[in-house]
Formats: C-alpha cells, sequence, structure tokens
C-alpha cells in the first residue's frame, strides 16, 4: 500500500510536535500564494513527498506519447508564522 502526502506530513507533525490547527506549506507552495519566507527563517522540517511529473517521448510510430508518474522529491516545509505576504506594486 502506497503512502501518500498527507500521510507522510501528518507522520512528520506527530515526530516534530507540530500541531495540526498550525498552518503549514512548503516553500512553493508559499511562493504560489503570494508570500515569502521571512528572512532567517528554518524550515520546520523537510522530507520526501509524491510530485506528479509528466515525461513527453515519441513512439516507433513518431506520434508524442506523454507518460504520467510519480518521483518522489526533497521539500522543506514552512508555517504560517513564518512568512509574510509579498506587496505587489503597479
Amino acid at each position: 500500500m502506497a503512502v501518500t502526502n498527507k500521510e507522510i506530513i501528518a507522520d512528520c507533525r506527530l515526530i516534530y510536535g507540530i500541531p495540526f490547527d498550525l498552518v503549514i506549506n512548503t516553500f512553493a507552495g508559499w511562493q504560489y500564494l503570494g508570500y515569502r519566507i521571512k528572512k532567517g527563517e528554518k524550515a520546520l522540517f523537510s522530507t520526501k513527498i509524491w510530485k506528479p511529473c509528466k515525461k513527453k517521448s515519441t513512439n516507433e510510430n513518431g506520434e508524442t506519447v506523454t507518460t504520467k508518474k510519480l518521483l518522489l522529491v526533497n521539500a522543506a516545509f514552512f508555517s504560517v508564522k513564518q512568512v509574510e505576504k509579498v506587496n505587489i506594486k503597479g
């Protein structure tokens, strides 16, 4: 049976004593939401999580084929207390 990202993160929360009501996200996740990590902050924890990837290749008939798979990648997690909203000037 495969372990999901939610299970991996829940296990890390238990191991490191991080409350389940504390909002956490990855570095990339916070960036996507319009936040940046405050200067000098260190990750609460790092672990490997599953990331979906697509690989394009050409088969023997010359057709482009897309293959989907999951890769284990390193991810660093930060809490909402460690980030600040990015001000967009414009």
